[in-house]
């Protein structure tokens, strides 16, 4: 039952205006309520432990309420009831409350990628070494929220009421859509966004920004570096979606580049033996099945010595 269609049963209760279907509809509530408790299941046992005794004390407090008045009374069955049934209300009320305010957090590990299901059925795959962070309740009026660290593809879903979607991509930026497909990496250094379909403006928080809201088309980048400069370019689209089809492609992207993404996606440490190795540019596809794909595809295309030892990998000339 709807938890405001309980509250006006039980203020009729109180007030003496109750009629016999009333008390006896309320009867049935909260022998439901005794069979079925699975609204509780979601709850920590801390969270079970504080709401018993928040119950009693409210228990307590309506028996209190009915008993004063009419004091040598006995207590009659329907007014325990109806004081079970105001207990029933304030814990679906704290459910309720607990669970649209508690937040589902996604991680993956390096290498991995995970495809996730917003309550409002939008979209996110997380790239490797990434978090998500969304709240678990959305309703049909607020902004729908989410959080990233990390790399991820959103294909977000345009509700009939026109909500905005925000995706806070780091402290500073945030990416705001009604209904598109956009990819977010965010890392400690850089954040980048680039579009695909559709349209979003990208807010800056800081006010001290040299710009403060950009708009992007599909196959523009918005980038946000240690500056704090937001800027945008047209780029080939493949470059920074190709991940979703588990291969990389490069449009003469340093080996340097290269090792920043073995590092924030892979968690690997790569080791130059002679440092004008990483200006050496790589263009074309490689397969990211597997980080030995990657390393076997880096040692071919360039003649090099390419070994792994545990999160280290060294770079050497044959």
């Amino acid at each position: 039952m709807n938890k405001y269609v309980l509250a006006d049963l039980i203020r009729r209760l109180r007030a003496g205006q109750a009629s016999a279907e009333d008390k006896y509809l309320l009867e049935q509530i909260w022998q439901e309520a005794m069979r079925d408790t699975s609204y509780l299941d979601s709850l920590s046992d801390v969270e079970r432990e504080t709401l018993k005794k928040k119950m009693f004390a409210a228990t307590q407090e309506e028996i209190g309420r009915r008993t004063l008045p009419r004091k040598g009374v006995a207590w009659r069955p329907w007014a325990l009831r109806a004081a079970a049934a105001f207990a029933l209300l304030f814990a679906v009320s704290a459910v309720l409350y607990w669970n649209a305010n508690r937040f589902t957090e996604v991680h993956t590990g390096y290498g991995e990628r995970i495809a996730v299901t917003l309550p409002d059925k939008s979209t996110v795959t997380l790239n490797g070494n990434s978090v998500l962070r969304y709240r678990n309740a959305w309703d049909n009026e607020h902004t729908r929220e989410v959080w990233i660290d990390g790399e991820g593809f959103f294909a977000v879903q345009h509700t009939a009421s026109h909500q905005k979607f925000v995706v806070h991509a780091s402290d500073q930026l945030n990416v705001e859509v009604l209904g598109t497909k956009f990819n977010v990496k965010s890392r400690e250094k850089k954040s980048e966004v680039m579009l695909t379909e559709g349209k979003v403006k990208l807010d800056m928080q800081n006010t001290h920004a040299k710009a403060k809201s950009v708009f992007l088309a599909p196959g523009e980048l918005a980038t946000l570096g240690t500056d704090r400069h937001l800027s945008k370019r047209t780029v080939k689209q493949k470059q920074y979606t190709s991940w979703l089809q588990y291969t990389l492609y490069f449009d003469r992207t340093t080996l340097r580049d290269l090792a920043v993404l073995l590092k924030d996606t892979y968690g690997l440490d790569v080791v130059f033996d002679d440092a004008t190795l990483q200006d050496r540019e790589l263009s074309g596809e490689i397969s990211s099945a597997s980080i030995n794909d990657i390393l076997y595809a880096i040692a071919e295309t360039f003649n090099l010595n390419v070994t792994r030892e545990g999160t280290s990998v060294y770079v050497s000339s044959k």
